[in-house]
C-alpha cells in the first residue's frame, strides 16, 4: 500500500515540475499574427498556428531560450525567465507577443 502512495506522489510531483510556456508571434510592420513560424523553446520544436500562437511544456524554474525562424523573416532569439514563483504564470504572459521583422524591413539587421 505504501508503494502505491509513493508512486502516486511521484507522478503528481513530476507533473508539477512541467510548466506551459506560450506566446504569440506577430509581424512588426503589420501587427498581424504569423502562422507556420518554427519555434524552438529549450530544444522543443513547435510551430505557430493560424493565430500566431505556440506553446511548449518546459521544466519549472528554468530560463527559456526561444528561437523563432520563418522564411522572409529575421531569426529572433528571446530569453525569458520564470516569475518569482518559478512559473510562467497567466499574469506574466498576458498579452505576451513576440514580433518578427521581415528581411526587407528598415529594422532588419544583417549581422
Amino acid at each position: 500500500m505504501k508503494i502505491r502512495y509513493f508512486l502516486i506522489l511521484i507522478v503528481l510531483l513530476s507533473s508539477c515540475t512541467n510548466n506551459k510556456f506560450y506566446s504569440y508571434v506577430y509581424d512588426y510592420d503589420t501587427d498581424k499574427p504569423i502562422k507556420d513560424v518554427y519555434v524552438k523553446v529549450n530544444g522543443i520544436v513547435t510551430k505557430t498556428d493560424d493565430f500566431g500562437y505556440f506553446s511548449a511544456n518546459i521544466k519549472s524554474n528554468e530560463d527559456c531560450l526561444i528561437v523563432l525562424h520563418k522564411e522572409e523573416y529575421e531569426i529572433k532569439k528571446v530569453y525569458r525567465k520564470p516569475d518569482s514563483l518559478g512559473m510562467f504564470s497567466e499574469r506574466s504572459l498576458k498579452k505576451s507577443k513576440i514580433y518578427l521583422f521581415k528581411k526587407e524591413s528598415d529594422f532588419y539587421s544583417n549581422e
